[in-house]
């Protein structure tokens, strides 16, 4: 059962990685703030996991209102 579970964090933990370099990869320049893109990218290579969180919580903006979509 422990093993299960290791292998359910695992993946988690990769598909956030995999999910963190595609985005970076193919975010906007206008939209990436603190560093450049190839300076997410070295930090995501170096440190898989806080280069990940770190880019989905401080390396991206949120899109502009107007392409946002509505829910009305």
């Amino acid at each position: 059962m422990t093993s299960v579970l290791v292998y359910a964090i695992y993946l988690v933990v990769a598909a956030l990685y995999v999910y963190a370099l595609v985005d970076c990869i193919r975010t906007p320049a206008a939209r990436i703030r603190m560093l450049p893109k190839v300076g997410w990218l070295i930090i995501m290579v170096l440190f898989p996991i806080l280069g990940a969180i770190g880019w989905r919580n401080l390396g991206k903006r949120s899109a502009p209102a107007e392409d946002r979509v509505s829910a009305v």
